[in-house]
Parts: structure tokens; sequence; C-alpha cells
């Protein structure tokens, strides 16, 4: 649930144009990097790095559904060190520090905004079928790409699920106008059973691969 010890003041004086868009939180050497909304994740990507603090989302006035959608996911994966969620000066505003799960390998970062945005609609009912994106039309548009998105990358979503979340495919073309457009949506639509299993693998057999994206933080 939401952290009451803290909130934070959304770095821009403007209002989010829609629901599920971004803000990264301004880092200390550029105080105007945060300053914008975000309508696409594929452009929020390239803010969301490794060693950002966490961001703003805009949500409807539900918000505790996407925090609530959020914990059940963390739960299954059995993290000990959770997301954490701030309310903020804009009703409709949340502030998201990630876990630190989710942080050094930009593949878990992609599905962590997917997740987001699903969360939003997230109705309590049925966790599974907002997962896999499997509900009807929420009538919020980038919500429900991110619902499609999920039905095309059922298969990957499900083997991340079941443990084998160390991503071992291609890295980010960092010199891209979008830096991270080979996200989530990109790499796992559609795909094959063999493709996913060849690229998403259990921790035992990262150890041993020289591709697996966030080695330093979770191997050594």
């Amino acid at each position: 649930m939401f952290d009451k010890n803290k909130s934070y003041l959304v770095p821009t004086v403007f209002a989010p144009s829609d629901v599920g868009v971004f803000s990264i939180y301004p880092r200390d050497d550029d105080k105007y990097f945060g300053s914008y909304w975000d309508t696409c994740r594929e452009q929020f990507a390239k803010k969301f790095l490794e060693d950002s603090f966490g961001f703003f989302v805009s949500v409807d006035d539900s918000k505790h559904n996407l925090v609530e959608f959020i914990d059940l996911c963390e739960k299954l994966l059995c993290l000990e060190n959770k997301s954490k969620f701030f309310e903020t000066d804009m009703k409709n505003v949340i502030f998201i520090i990630p876990s630190k799960f989710w942080m050094p390998c930009y593949m878990r970062r992609s599905l962590f905004t997917l997740l987001c945005r699903n969360g939003i609609v997230y109705d309590g009912s049925n966790f599974e079928k907002f997962l896999f994106g499997e509900v009807d039309n929420c009538k919020k548009e980038k919500i429900d790409n991110c619902l499609q998105f999920a039905r095309k990358t059922k298969l990957a979503i499900m083997r991340f699920f079941a443990g084998y979340n160390f991503y071992v495919g291609m890295g980010p073309n960092r010199e891209e106008i979008f830096p991270e457009k080979h996200g989530w949506v990109v790499e796992f639509t559609n795909r094959s059973v063999d493709y996913v299993k060849k690229v998403l693998i259990c921790q035992k057999d990262a150890g041993n691969n020289p591709r697996f994206f966030g080695r330093s933080v979770f191997l050594d």
C-alpha cells in the first residue's frame, strides 16, 4: 500500500494529458529531466534507466488498484525488496520507487511499465486475467494497448513469473533516437515457445551466460 510517511511533488506544472503516462524523477544534475510527461512507454524508456530513482504515473480515481496489482505481481515473484508507492500533490498521480529487482535489466523495466498500466484498471476480481491482458475493452486507449500487448506476450509473461526472468537476448540500441525501443513488446510478441525459453532463463543458468543483462547486480 501507500507509504504514508512521505509524499512527492510532481516536477512539472502541467497536468498529465491522459491516464497511464509517465514522468521520471528529475536527476540532481538536470532539474528539467523529469519536467515532461511521456505518453509512449518507448519514449519513457530512454529516461527510465538502471540508476533512476523512481517515476510518476498518472492514474484514475482508483489509484489503489495499481498498487494492489503490482504488490500481487511481486508476491508471485517472491520479492523481499518490493516497490514503494507514494501519493503526490496531484490527486491523479502517484510516485513509484521500483524494487531493485526491476532496475538492472532494461527488459524487466519495460515489462514493469506495461504491468503498471495494466494495474491501473485492475478491479481485484481476477489477477491472472489482468496479468495476461485477457479482459474486455476498458475504453482507455493506452491501457487497452498494454492489455493487448500482454495477450500477445503471454508465453513470455508466464515464463517470467515462473522464475525464468533472467534475460539473455538482444541489448538496447542506445544509438537510436529511442534507445530502448526493443523492449518487452517488440521482443516477445507472438514468439515461439522455443524462442522464449532461449532468452528467458533461470538464475542458475544466467551465471554461466555472458549475455545476461544485470549481471553486476544479481550475480556478483
